[in-house]
């Protein structure tokens, strides 16, 4: 299973150095078509504002990473598959088989932030539908060494895989910024791929190896 989200002490202090810029508090009005760029990895596709460049600096699981450190505004969107995640959580036995792929991968997601973080707010899970896909939001507000930061988590099921998304900005620009993540967030798409020549990629016999574990122990 994929390594949870890990934020980078740089960016932190740099978040730190840049918060004096101050600026507006208004949301944003961009526009999707005129505004943002378009970004497509094997599995899925986003838009996201043209403002943002890619990095390496976020997470290195991601298959996108985006910031604007003058803005402080970030993104990272990764591609778990649902039989990774399903080995990880019998082999770790983690997770509720009565929750969705969804919920039970935010609840990880959450669960793991909060050894990291101090979380003031949680707002409630909120499920939806992106793209004729299940989905699922939490808003939350929390501090990394005494800043105040807010973030939009979302977990997306496709026919395959679960996508995972993770957007952020300091507390004090979450009226202006959240928007604008969320007409990112709402244009993932899943993109059609080869399962096979994935799956052999791999080449990993999930049945073979949890028996194998169990021998063992």
């Amino acid at each position: 299973m994929k390594a949870f989200m890990k934020f980078s002490l740089v960016l932190i202090l740099l978040m730190v150095l840049t918060s004096c810029l101050g600026g507006s508090k208004a949301p944003e009005n961009l526009d999707v078509e005129k505004d943002f760029k378009l970004f497509e990895s094997k599995k899925f596709s986003v838009k996201y504002p043209n403002y943002l460049t890619e990095t390496r600096e976020l997470n290195d699981e991601a298959e996108l990473q985006l910031q604007n450190m003058f803005r402080e505004t970030y993104i990272v969107v990764m591609a778990e598959s649902k039989s990774d995640f399903d080995f990880a959580r019998r082999i770790l036995d983690v997770g509720n088989d009565s929750l969705s792929y969804t919920e039970n991968y935010m609840d990880m997601q959450i669960e793991s932030m909060t050894q990291e973080f101090n979380f003031s707010t949680v707002k409630e899970k909120m499920p939806h539908v992106i793209n004729d896909m299940p989905a699922m939001t939490v808003e939350i507000d929390g501090m990394i060494d005494g800043i105040s930061v807010s973030y939009i988590f979302t977990t997306i099921e496709s026919d395959h895989d679960i996508f995972y998304a993770a957007c952020w900005t300091l507390k004090s620009r979450k009226d202006k910024y959240f928007p604008t993540f969320y007409q990112s967030l709402e244009t993932i798409q899943q993109l059609e791929y080869d399962l096979e020549s994935e799956n052999s990629e791999l080449d990993i016999d999930y049945e073979q190896l949890l028996k194998d574990l169990e021998l063992e122990n």
